[in-house]
């Protein structure tokens, strides 16, 4: 999967990988879990981006797959 955020961006790889990629560059989450991470960006998209996010999941794989669906359906990202 390959996806591009709205300011250029290119992301590769599993849903995972991506989530990863992306808390790779972000500050200040560096000790977060997969899912705490998760919810911070859920929080920030509510907050910054008015975009409620519905990430529903069990495992870190499937959190992450949900996540980039929303940010896909949202118009956060789009496919590349």
């Amino acid at each position: 999967m390959k996806i591009v955020m709205r300011d250029g961006r290119v992301f590769q790889g599993t849903a995972l990988q991506i989530v990863k990629a992306m808390q790779d560059i972000a500050f200040g989450v560096d000790d977060f879990t997969v899912p705490k991470y998760i919810e911070w960006v859920v929080a920030n998209a509510r907050r910054f981006e008015e975009v409620e996010l519905d990430v529903k999941g069990e495992t870190d794989e499937e959190l992450a797959a949900s996540l980039v669906a929303e940010m896909l359906r949202t118009g956060l990202t789009a496919k590349g």
